[in-house]
């Protein structure tokens, strides 16, 4: 890192990790201190605020430090324009998926990866999504968009203020089992077109969803394409049979499974079903998703691949 970036931006989310990460502000801002770096601090206040402050941000390179979850760096991708700030991810959320995928385990990873300057391009999505009224809803995300029963987990997960890692995710899984039904939907990809009753879809540049479900285990951030993982309808016995084999991503040679990869994915709906990107719900009745693969948008701080 040049001498005149020894300045780092610091965007925290107080309530992410069930409002875990608020109490890490004073450690954060001690390690970077140590570290040697100026700290220009910046705390969320209320839904979307990291992605005005990201927006708001001087044009001065500086490298971008993001505490909290999945959710905080969607947050902040969808304020921040590509090129211009390099980003090191603080997990301190719930589920950290898009930190496992860059191999950061903890805070010191990154502020490790930080001091040596050891960056890594990679991909992120952007998702269109038109809801039941029509209305269309553009993000960017750097994880993973679900359709369908990984959603609706995932919007269980966010009514509720219960523990982090995979075990809030495991119990919403047979909260919404009972009352989850699967719609007709028609998927485009790669000149393909697949019409089949959609139990869920998940469309990941990282690996892992849920606080660590490998739903996506093919995936690579820096390949420019996405990966889909298309369950058709499936009984509830038949989820919890598969179910557990998402854990280590065998679960993509079932025969309810359709695994493919590209750089462009349309999915249409024939009834509406609730979307999410990088877990934060974007429609609860979403008609259609349109997700694109942006190469290369960001950098970001990372142990040595």
């Amino acid at each position: 890192m040049s001498e005149h970036s020894r300045t780092v931006h610091l965007i925290l989310n107080p309530a992410a990790g069930r409002g875990g990460a608020g109490r890490q502000l004073r450690r954060i801002l001690r390690a970077l201190h140590e570290d040697g770096y100026t700290v220009q601090e910046y705390v969320t206040a209320r839904p979307m605020h990291a992605a005005t402050i990201a927006r708001a941000l001087p044009a001065d390179g500086a490298p971008l430090c993001v505490a909290g979850g999945d959710g905080t760096l969607n947050e902040v991708i969808n304020g921040l324009p590509p090129g211009t700030h390099p980003i090191g991810i603080l997990p301190f959320g719930t589920g950290n998926d898009f930190a496992r995928a860059l191999r950061i385990h903890s805070m010191r990873d990154t502020l490790n990866a930080l001091l040596r300057d050891s960056r890594r391009k990679v991909d992120a999505a952007t998702a269109d999504v038109l809801d039941e009224d029509e209305n269309v809803i553009v993000r960017r995300y750097v994880n993973a968009l679900g359709i369908g029963f990984d959603a609706a987990v995932a919007l269980d997960v966010s009514q509720r203020r219960f523990g982090t890692g995979i075990l809030p995710y495991l119990l919403a899984v047979f909260r919404v089992l009972r009352q989850y039904s699967s719609v007709p939907s028609t998927t485009i990809m790669q000149n393909r077109e697949m019409s089949v009753s959609l139990f869920l879809a998940c469309i990941g540049n990282g690996t892992t969803s849920g606080g660590g479900f490998r739903l996506t285990p093919k995936a690579l951030v820096d390949d420019g394409l996405l990966d889909l993982c298309h369950v058709r309808d499936v009984s509830v016995a038949r989820v919890l049979q598969v179910l557990p084999r998402a854990l280590n991503g065998s679960h993509i040679r079932a025969p309810e499974v359709t695994y493919v990869q590209g750089a462009h994915i349309d999915v249409a709906l024939d009834y509406p079903l609730p979307v999410h990107v990088d877990g934060e719900i974007v429609s609860e009745r979403a008609r259609r998703i349109i997700a694109s693969c942006l190469p290369g948008a960001y950098e970001f701080y990372a142990p040595s691949v």
